[in-house]
């Protein structure tokens, strides 16, 4: 046999050799699927998919609360807010908490982004206060909580300030501005029931300007913008205190002999995670949302945390069953 000749000969074996390798490749890949298929199939019929149960996931002996903070109107991460609004419709709460910045105010009123970023600038103001108005009828369609309330933040007081800033002579003038302009006018939140809190006033016996006292735990928009912020709330209040801001979720907890347990929370945010204004700087913005269960006979509480991320609500374990 010629050297051609054999060279073929080997090459042709070799060939072979190769397809039937890769057939029996083929064939156990197969039986290997139709293995995985038919697990999947019976663990279908011993355990069938959980559904969601729409309805109160809670005892007849608790009381309720949600709390959300940073939704930033326009700016709003659409994922988010769905995962958060599904929730809400599961949980349906006793009273929700809006933590301020819930409508983002951008646009002519935050003038420092023009230097900090010059898209940002461009946002309007009418279009801000249409989606703002859009998620709170989504938040009324999800749940009709008893009590709501409307904790001013930065955001919002922003049109405050640009209303004074216009130094205009007269009180009627002054008024004229903040009604076509105020957020708790142009959203309605005394029509939708939400009690307002503003940041330059003074509540109940809270002490300090824009703070807000409900069961055992006082809600502040701002509290600082340090990296380990809720220890810093902690440090300041003394006492049990939910804030905002940062949009970043923390959690802090100490023991004072004279208060006992104190615990601080930031349930993160529910805005976009990376604003054009920050470039190209990682934010390490999260999502997320608090809901916490008081007892109506103790007052006793316990807070959870909702963790939201891409999209997805990791509130399964509670909002299952």
């Amino acid at each position: 046999m010629s050297l051609k000749k054999t060279v073929e000969v080997s090459e042709n074996r070799r060939l072979r050799e190769d397809l039937d390798a890769a057939n029996k490749r083929v064939t156990a890949a197969e039986r290997q699927a139709e293995t995985a298929v038919a697990s999947l199939e019976r663990s279908r019929k011993i355990a069938p998919p959980r559904k969601l149960k729409v309805g109160k996931v809670h005892s007849k002996g608790d009381f309720v609360e949600v709390v959300v903070g940073d939704i930033h109107g326009n700016q709003a991460d659409p994922l988010a807010m769905a995962a958060f609004l599904a929730d809400l419709k599961a949980i349906q709460p006793d009273r929700l908490i809006l933590g301020g910045d819930i409508i983002n105010c951008g646009g002519f009123l935050a003038e420092h982004h023009t230097l900090g970023y010059v898209a940002e600038s461009t946002d309007s103001y009418f279009d801000d206060i249409a989606q703002t108005n859009h998620w709170l009828d989504e938040i009324e369609n999800a749940a009709q909580p008893t009590e709501r309330l409307y904790i001013e933040g930065n955001h919002e007081h922003r049109v405050e300030r640009w209303v004074l800033g216009q130094k205009l002579a007269h009180h009627k003038d002054i008024e004229f501005l903040r009604r076509q302009f105020a957020p708790e006018l142009v959203l309605n939140l005394k029509a939708r029931g939400y009690d307002y809190f503003k940041r330059d006033t003074v509540y109940d016996t809270c002490g300090v300007p824009g703070w807000v006292k409900r069961d055992g735990v006082f809600f502040a928009h701002d509290m600082g913008l340090s990296k380990n912020a809720a220890a810093a709330a902690l440090s300041r209040a003394s006492a049990n205190v939910v804030f905002f801001h940062t949009h970043r979720a923390d959690f802090a907890a100490t023991h004072l002999p004279g208060s006992g347990l104190i615990t601080a929370w930031n349930p993160g945010c529910m805005c976009k995670r990376q604003p054009l204004y920050m470039h190209t700087n990682p934010s390490g913005w999260t999502h997320g949302y608090l809901v916490r269960f008081i007892s109506r006979k103790t007052g006793n509480f316990q807070t959870v945390h909702i963790i939201i991320d891409n999209g997805v609500s990791y509130g399964g374990a509670i909002l299952h069953k």
